[in-house]
């Protein structure tokens, strides 16, 4: 098969070379075609001359390679940006940061989501890394299957990414017009107003929303991530760890038109692709919030498992992933559609904390989605609560 794309990956480094040979050991290791272009790009920082060390003398059996070792410090997002512009002189690339660890047939599956999404307007990118988790509250994320080995977010991805150069230009136009992201209130919160200003992502977020663009993603990831320390990281963690494509597995692609599995910037699923899967709801103009994390709506009714008055359907919260429970009707209640003005935001207040002694009454969806609790807001508001009470009984004797 002849490929029009043929994309340049390239290693996003800095100065961890613990990381930076343990990705080059998994690309030696992965199937690439003759011919593949290697670039590893290095931010510089007046230290990390062993990390441009590493890069050298890496031997790179399928092409050429290329060491870009930038003469001033750039910082991630400016570095991010300088890499993605490679499109624009050799038509696609695959950006991987130096700590992740990349599957064997990570570049085939690769060439086959540029080639079929190529005409696709809706789709912004390739993610290489299956999100196990919602990116703006951290809770776990499991998608609807459907016929495809692929789902679709509202999310741009970080941790293994593929982009053409028409995809790119797309988002480095809007990106030139120095738009304001923080007025943008359908980002959600913690992008909008957490993350750093080294943050390329929040900005692709930002754009996508907009633009109402999507990445595609992989039921089965073809890259996994180590969360070594570093710019965006003050601790080791285990929680970018998926399962990676082992075996080669010949990837089954949909048309984004076709497909149910597509999720909003909250990890929620479409309205509209909902009802495909069921009719219980068609009658109603509604959003998605079954996480509960929303800030605002903007449809008259919304599918929400915040506390509220009034509902008129409650479904359990047993089945997973959480949408089956409307799609199969299971009745309950843990996940309401209610009118929006019916929703009491929670928690609402500082005595709520103060008079609750249960964090499973705090956390209802702690027992349903078994989320690391340490991940958890409202936990460290808890916790906060409770250790100022003890200093101010302390020094108060």
């Amino acid at each position: 098969m002849q490929f029009k794309y043929k994309p340049v990956i390239v290693i996003v480094a800095f100065d961890r070379q613990k990381s930076l040979k343990r990705i080059l050991s998994s690309l030696k290791q992965s199937y690439c075609p003759v011919e593949t272009k290697l670039i590893i790009s290095i931010d510089n920082n007046g230290t990390n001359q062993g990390v441009a060390d590493i890069a050298s003398e890496f031997v790179w059996e399928f092409g050429e390679k290329e060491v870009i070792y930038h003469n001033d410090r750039l910082g991630l997002r400016k570095h991010i940006l300088l890499c993605g512009d490679l499109t624009y002189k050799y038509d696609s690339v695959i950006i991987l940061e130096d700590d992740l660890y990349v599957s064997p047939h990570f570049y085939q599956y690769t060439q086959n989501a540029l080639e079929y999404y190529d005409t696709s307007e809706k789709i912004a990118g390739i993610s290489l890394y299956n999100l196990p988790y919602t990116e703006s509250i951290k809770l776990p994320f499991i998608p609807v299957k459907d016929v495809s080995d692929v789902y679709f977010m509202q999310i741009p991805s970080s941790l293994g990414q593929a982009w053409s150069r028409q995809q790119w230009d797309g988002f480095k136009s809007w990106y030139e017009k120095s738009p304001d992201i923080t007025r943008n209130l359908r980002l959600p919160f913690v992008a909008r107003t957490k993350w750093p200003d080294s943050s390329w992502k929040k900005y692709f977020y930002s754009y996508i929303i907009e633009t109402d663009k999507y990445f595609v993603y992989p039921l089965l990831s073809l890259t996994t991530n180590f969360n070594d320390i570093g710019t965006n990281m003050v601790s080791n963690s285990y929680k970018g760890q998926v399962e990676v494509m082992s075996s080669n597995l010949n990837s089954k692609f949909i048309k984004f038109e076709e497909a149910v599995n597509v999720y909003d910037a909250y990890s929620e699923i479409l309205p509209e692709k909902l009802n495909k899967l069921c009719g219980t709801l068609k009658g109603y103009d509604y959003e998605v919030d079954i996480y509960g994390k929303k800030e605002m709506f903007n449809k008259e009714y919304v599918l929400t498992s915040k506390p509220c008055e009034n509902p008129l359907l409650g479904f359990e919260r047993a089945m997973k992933p959480h949408e089956l429970n409307i799609i199969f009707n299971i009745k309950g209640s843990s996940i309401f559609l209610v009118r929006k003005e019916d929703i009491l935001f929670y928690p609402g207040s500082v005595a709520d904390l103060k008079n609750t002694n249960s964090i499973k009454d705090l956390i209802p969806e702690f027992s349903y989605y078994y989320t690391d609790i340490f991940d958890t807001d409202i936990l460290f508001k808890i916790l906060k609560f409770r250790m100022r009470n003890k200093i101010k009984r302390y020094f108060n004797r």
